[in-house]
């Protein structure tokens, strides 16, 4: 069975063995098994991951997502950067995998929002994937493209595994450190440091040294444990408390284990698990005695201001389902300057500026 095979399966056992009313996920539940869930049996699910404009209209405000959607992490990246003028005079280069609805959501949510501000982006190549997740079909073409245009900014979207592949060709065709300025979002998670540290991981010191310098702009508030006036958010404090008091393992987790450097953040999981299920009970509790099914999934979405990992300013509302609002920016440092770098591959994704309304917000 294929991944979305496994996936869609879960949802008809969800709902059909242990009708779920709304269902929870913490981890990376993608593809048409959403669909299953929230518009074909017609049930809530409230997930971390970013959903496609499509899927969360689909969903008839049943689809709750703590991510932006895959189009607006890209048009909130290209409009920050084009409206502060971080844009003007550069040479552009895209490269987009064919992977289904990836291609669709950087060209409308990127390419299209640049143009839309009079910027140009001067190569926007199609990698292939052959159906899979390495996208290497056209790789080295589209390198001497980007060499030939002379471009300055590179926009990152591709996946975990095929971003290393990319970088690694730039660097291997003359791109030198400092050639050109990386710009990434959430778009294929490169929010975040288990992500963005196999840039190094599969490309090497080579890839790594090309990529450092990275900006990334993002609602995530990755690595701002590691900034001096850092103080832990009592949110993420009361939910770490509460599963130390409760939890029969025994387990209890602390901010400062986000520094041991391990790469892992249980106490970080918990909060957003925790975020998750206040969410869930929130909708119930305000559905009344004896809800119905209609009644829980109303309450949902008219939760508005909800709790978040770090406490970032979350709402809901019918017709924006997907939680965030704020943006800043964030940069990848390789090697990390700064204390706990992420992993065997010394890296780190740290806060370089305040939040601010992302666009349209």
């Amino acid at each position: 069975a294929t991944v979305d095979e496994d996936r869609n399966a879960a949802c008809i056992q969800a709902i059909e063995d242990y009708n779920g009313v709304i269902l929870l996920n913490s981890s990376g539940f993608q593809g048409s098994a959403n669909l299953c869930i929230v518009e074909q049996n017609e049930t809530a699910f409230i997930s971390t991951q970013g959903q496609s404009e499509e899927f969360m209209s689909r969903g008839g405000d049943r689809l709750i997502s703590l991510s932006p959607t895959l189009e607006e992490s890209l048009r909130w990246l290209a409009a920050d950067l084009a409206d502060r003028g971080q844009l003007d005079g550069k040479t552009i280069g895209v490269a987009a995998p064919d992977t289904p609805g990836q291609y669709e959501a950087v060209e409308a949510g990127l390419v299209d929002t640049l143009n839309s501000k009079g910027i140009d982006v001067a190569v926007f190549d199609v990698i292939g994937c052959a159906g899979g997740t390495f996208c290497l079909e056209g790789v080295v073409e589209s390198v001497q493209r980007m060499r030939s245009a002379g471009i300055d900014v590179f926009f990152n979207v591709l996946n975990v595994v095929s971003t290393p592949t990319y970088i690694l060709e730039m660097d291997t065709q003359g791109f030198a450190p400092g050639d050109v300025q990386f710009y990434a979002s959430d778009f294929n998670a490169h929010a975040g440091e288990l992500v963005s540290s196999k840039v190094v991981a599969f490309g090497g010191e080579a890839a790594g040294n090309l990529y450092n310098g990275a900006l990334i702009i993002d609602d995530a508030d990755t690595g701002a444990y590691r900034l001096e006036d850092y103080e832990p958010r009592p949110f993420n404090e009361m939910c770490n408390d509460t599963y130390g008091a409760n939890n029969p393992s025994g387990a209890n987790h602390e901010n400062a284990d986000r520094m041991d450097g391990s790469g892992s953040s249980a106490y970080g999981m918990v909060t957003t698990v925790c975020n998750i299920m206040r969410t869930a009970l929130r909708a119930i509790y305000a559905a009344g005695d004896n809800p119905t099914r209609a009644d829980i999934y109303e309450a949902l979405a008219n939760l508005g201001p909800i709790d978040s990992n770090e406490m970032l300013p979350f709402t809901i509302r019918p017709g924006k389902t997907q939680a965030p609002n704020a943006i800043h920016t964030l940069r990848f440092e390789y090697p990390c300057t700064l204390p706990s770098p992420f992993g065997a591959e010394n890296i780190c994704i740290v806060p370089i500026d305040d939040y601010r309304a992302a666009p349209g917000r």
